[in-house]
């Protein structure tokens, strides 16, 4: 079920040109992921990075936030940076704001079936996922056997704590289920269950905060690429135009379909074979090189 409004779309100039092969190729829009590109472990932005968004902004070249997480988690990190005002795709494209401070614009709930169907198989390995709603202050519900340690549920923002998940879910749209710091061994079968059934997208990846694996879930079909091309649709940008910056298994598709594909030197081979330039890790503030990639 897609909830989505549309304004008029909107005209933005090309940025400067960056050369291929000796070609000119131009972009209308620059799209960047968060973890493990924009920041590090702590959502410490680098000073350089910061310096590299504020010439993105003078030269006009729109910057588009494409993450895997909630809204809550996006803000921790972007308010604090001063960066509150972007737009961002999250929850790896089912949700979607012209400022992620602001309302949704896009959001992409899974049907009520499914739901039900994602807890069950949950419930088959022993676990209780988190669920992700599209809530302007409680995005994350947890049951009582909420998969994820309580440091982590301490610490979070916006949680909001039941005494039954799927009693609760009945009623309100789901835009995502995960659960993190467990083997890959437990969750890749999940996933590929989850998946084979078309009842939700399962992404895999390291959990950077409990350790371990975590599992992401978003309504069959939905991923960061179809939140951008959502985007560049209200914007009035061509999403064959795009610089993108990634550096995960989430990011694939959108490296895939960027004209210039920008990743870090320490992200897994297989992502690293998708680029057209590398930069830096984050850590050294590689980002800081963006804006000469793009001829600004």
């Amino acid at each position: 079920m897609s909830i989505l409004s549309r304004a008029a779309p909107r005209q933005h100039p090309p940025c400067g040109p960056w050369w291929r092969y000796g070609r000119r190729v131009e972009i209308d829009a620059l799209v960047t992921d968060l973890d493990g590109t924009f920041w590090a472990t702590d959502m410490a932005v680098h000073p350089a990075t910061l310096d590299a968004v504020a010439q993105l902004d003078a030269a006009g070249v729109p910057l588009l936030v494409a993450t895997g997480r909630r809204a809550q988690g996006t803000l921790a990190g972007l308010v604090p940076a001063g960066l509150g005002d972007r737009p961002a795709i999250m929850m790896n494209g089912a949700l979607a704001r012209d400022r992620v401070d602001g309302p949704s614009f896009l959001t992409e709930a899974m049907a009520t079936d499914d739901v039900e169907s994602v807890i069950a198989a949950f419930a088959e390995v022993g676990l209780e996922p988190l669920a992700y709603v599209d809530h302007p202050n409680e995005d994350l519900v947890a049951g009582p056997n909420a998969s994820a340690g309580a440091d982590y549920l301490g610490r979070a923002r916006g949680v909001r704590h039941v005494a039954d998940l799927l009693d609760t879910l009945r009623s309100e749209p789901v835009i995502g289920f995960g659960a993190f710091g467990f083997s890959k061994d437990l969750l890749q079968p999940l996933a590929d269950q989850i998946n084979e059934a078309g009842w939700a997208n399962a992404l895999l990846g390291e959990s950077l905060i409990e350790g371990g694996w975590g599992i992401m879930l978003q309504a069959s079909g939905i991923d960061k690429q179809t939140g951008i091309e959502a985007w560049c649709a209200r914007e009035g940008i061509d999403p064959t135009r795009l610089a993108v910056v990634g550096d995960g298994g989430n990011d694939v598709l959108m490296l895939e379909h960027a004209r210039i594909a920008i990743v870090p030197t320490n992200a897994p081979d297989e992502i690293r074979a998708l680029a057209s330039v590398e930069i830096a890790p984050n850590e050294e503030g590689g980002w800081k090189d963006i804006p000469g990639i793009l001829g600004l």
